[in-house]
């Protein structure tokens, strides 16, 4: 079973290292508003500062796109190679390792910062409130994301009561293989709600002097995200059980191998159906944004990371990537960062000594042959 665990990880890893790669260095990133998450500037187009642009976004995405082969290759050999716990491990540190396509959009993100220096650009814009949008517009109907989520947990108990005997039902799967399975669709349908219910209560954002504008804009961002939630829910919900029921009574490598497949293909289709509906969202309002924002540039560091001690929002949208981020500056901010940290910190360590000492048994991990 370990070379389904590696062919899940393979199709994880080889897809979201493309879509990074294409979010964060696109082909034409002086037609963006945000490069490398600068927000773009009029001086960027003009004389020398161009071809220093363009000299810029052309080394960073060279640099992307070496490492985005680099893990798309390395994982697709881990895939063919012996089924071992380290093969394994080297696949679950790619996760970790597509990640370095931080690296070039740091190195960007500084050198136009830089860039901005050289011509002179300073802070500048006006912070805009509209007093009749005060309030945080909601478009997420709790319940049609809770009701999924019930299904999910209701599935895992069904699973757990099958693999210790309490129905009558022999499994045709290894003994634990529907437990193991259904906790692990359990744990992503437990990620979905509080990402939803953050991305909900994001605080409105002002892009016109027009506050029907702003509230349709607004309504329209997070309907799109809710909307991309719920499907995900669901996508996760009705897959568990259909393939509860067909693992239950078949055990075929093919079907598995299948059901696999169709798991990340109908979360990666949900997920790119919603960037494309935030880019319509975006591009219907880009006509009706009539004010000069803020320059906050210095407030993300290298690009990713948000620290404003002047800004009372903890979760703000992101400037690379899909999604939103914390205020790092926000008490709650803090201590989010510092778990986050600790805990990826934790799963390195842990894959590492795996790797190394290929003794897993004293951790109580056993992949299943």
């Amino acid at each position: 079973m370990i070379w389904m665990v590696k062919l899940m990880l393979v199709i994880c890893i080889v897809s979201s290292a493309i879509l990074l790669f294409a979010m964060g260095f696109p082909k034409n990133p002086e037609k963006k508003k945000m490069i490398f998450g600068v927000r773009d500037n009029p001086k960027f187009h003009e004389g020398e500062a161009a071809a220093k642009l363009k000299a810029i976004a052309s080394s960073c995405r060279k640099s992307a796109l070496i490492i985005t082969v680099l893990v798309c290759v390395m994982s697709v050999i881990l895939l063919f190679l012996p089924e071992t716990d380290i093969t394994v491990h080297g696949l679950t540190m790619l996760v970790f390792g597509m990640f370095l396509i931080a690296v070039p959009l740091g190195k960007g993100n500084t050198e136009l910062k830089n860039l901005k220096k050289e011509l002179g650009i300073t802070r500048s814009g006006v912070v805009y409130s509209d007093l009749t949008n005060a309030n945080v517009i909601h478009s997420l109907k709790l319940p049609w994301i809770i009701l999924p989520n019930a299904v999910t947990l209701a599935a895992t108990v069904a699973a757990v009561l099958i693999d210790f005997g309490v129905f009558n039902i022999v499994p045709a799967v290894e003994k634990y293989a529907l437990t193991m399975m259904s906790l692990s669709f359990l744990f992503v349908a437990l990620l979905f709600l509080p990402i939803a219910v953050m991305m909900d209560n994001t605080r409105n954002m002002v892009i016109s002097k027009d506050s029907n504008i702003n509230a349709n804009y607004n309504r329209a961002k997070k309907k799109t995200w809710a909307d991309m939630m719920i499907s995900m829910s669901w996508a996760n919900a009705l897959f568990l059980v259909g393939y509860l029921i067909l693992i239950t009574f078949v055990n075929n490598d093919a079907v598995m191998v299948a059901g696999i497949i169709v798991y990340i293909v109908m979360i990666m289709t949900v997920v790119m159906i919603g960037v494309l509906n935030q880019k319509a969202v975006e591009k219907r309002y880009e006509r009706d944004t009539d004010l000069e924002l803020q320059d906050d540039d210095d407030y993300w560091i290298l690009g990713m990371f948000y620290y404003n001690p002047n800004d009372t929002r903890l979760n703000v949208e992101k400037r690379f990537g899909y999604g939103g981020t914390v205020n790092i500056a926000h008490p709650a901010g803090k201590v989010i960062m510092i778990v986050i940290a600790l805990m990826l910190i934790s799963a390195i360590i842990f894959i590492i000594w795996g790797a190394v000492t290929g003794n897993l048994d004293a951790a109580g991990v056993n992949w299943p042959s």
